[in-house]
């Protein structure tokens, strides 16, 4: 009997603490960590005769009940030659599926997928799987490369020191103690 009750106890402690030390990032952070991300990447990325800017982004956690985010990335990408200048607006639908790496304590995006994208230049509007390639070369080299989101600051310190698990529930991030595997 006592030791039922003190195992009892201690679950009920355990559990406690698992939902105490939660910590929760929202579509909106996320959103504004990444945009932060593409503007001072950008520069470094279209130098020479193609320009690539992103006008918007949206992005969305778990979307369909799934383990993704997805962005949908609108901008312009151009060729600029010696007499004229050759834009072309893309609207891109991206994927990709969510990991924390303990140690940048950092979440990145891995197994980027392209799920849609529409051009709009000199009058064609439609498919641009040939355009897009270049637009997701770039959004591939920033985004599997570079964290969308760095867990910085003393009230984070924690995530480092202890076996962290990063869970989707809808419209945010949840990062909590892993007890096991």
């Amino acid at each position: 009997m006592l030791k039922s009750l003190a195992l009892s106890l201690s679950l009920l402690l355990l559990t406690a603490c698992a939902s105490v030390s939660q910590y929760s990032i929202s579509e909106g952070e996320m959103e504004k960590s990444l945009y932060t991300l593409l503007e001072q990447e950008m520069p470094r990325l279209t130098q020479g005769l193609v320009e690539t800017q992103i006008d918007k982004l949206n992005l969305q956690i778990g979307p369909d009940n799934r383990d993704v985010v997805r962005l949908n990335l609108q901008g312009e990408t151009a060729i600029n030659a010696l007499i004229a200048r050759f834009p072309a607006k893309l609207d891109l639908i991206v994927e990709g599926r969510p990991v924390y790496d303990r140690k940048q304590n950092a979440i990145f995006l891995r197994d980027l997928n392209l799920i849609q994208s529409k051009v709009d230049a000199y009058g064609y509007k439609g498919d641009a799987a040939i355009a897009s390639s270049g637009m997701m070369q770039i959004v591939r080299s920033v985004l599997e490369n570079q964290p969308i989101y760095r867990l910085d600051g003393g009230k984070y310190a924690w995530l480092k020191n202890a076996p962290v698990g990063l869970t989707i529930a809808p419209g945010r991030f949840v990062l909590s103690p892993k007890f096991s595997d």
